[in-house]
């Protein structure tokens, strides 16, 4: 099976991450659960400027970059699903600078996998088109992989759970739960 995954929020704990970059940069203690723009900035908690300077910094700078968490069991399964012939496939939505941090970390952490870098803003479904399966923590992300990737999955976090997920993905709560899917499949 040709399995495809997001990078931030799937294989990196992004919102982890950025919730120690705004205490570091800001002063601010913003739970990593609440990390999704529209909320940290609906509440107020940042600007939409200091919002795009913390994200230009966690994805960018290699300092920060480095500081990103695996998602906890992604260092176990992506691997067994390497060993049971999966092909996977990172596609994700940083440019250029953003993923070169992302495949060393990933190297780092002993994942070899392949990456397909889009841009932000960029849609995912032509890079996607031939996957059997597609995991993101953002739905909109999955919404134009509908009559694409047969297989679509929204990773569930804080963050995302408020979002109603319909006939576009069914939530994973955790990478066990994925690779359990995926060996049913």
């Amino acid at each position: 099976m040709k399995i495809g995954l997001d990078f931030d929020g799937v294989i990196a704990n992004c919102g982890k991450l950025k919730s120690d970059v705004a205490k570091m940069l800001f002063d601010l203690d913003i739970p990593p659960h609440k990390f999704k723009r529209e909320i940290v900035i609906g509440e107020g908690h940042l600007t939409a400027e200091q919002y795009l300077n913390l994200q230009m910094t966690i994805y960018e700078t290699r300092e920060y970059g480095f500081l990103m968490e695996p998602v906890a069991g992604v260092l176990e399964c992506v691997p067994k699903l390497l060993a049971l012939g999966h092909t996977i496939l990172v596609v994700t939505s940083r440019g250029e600078a953003a993923l070169k941090i992302a495949k060393e970390w990933s190297a780092e952490q002993g994942l070899t996998i392949d990456f397909v870098g889009l841009g932000y803003g960029v849609s995912k479904a032509e890079a996607c088109r031939g996957l059997d399966v597609y995991i993101d923590d953002d739905l909109d992300k999955l919404k134009p992989l509908v009559g694409i990737v047969p297989h679509r999955y929204l990773f569930s976090w804080g963050y995302n759970m408020h979002v109603a997920n319909g006939n576009i993905a069914k939530r994973m709560v955790s990478w066990d739960e994925f690779h359990n899917t995926i060996k049913s499949l």
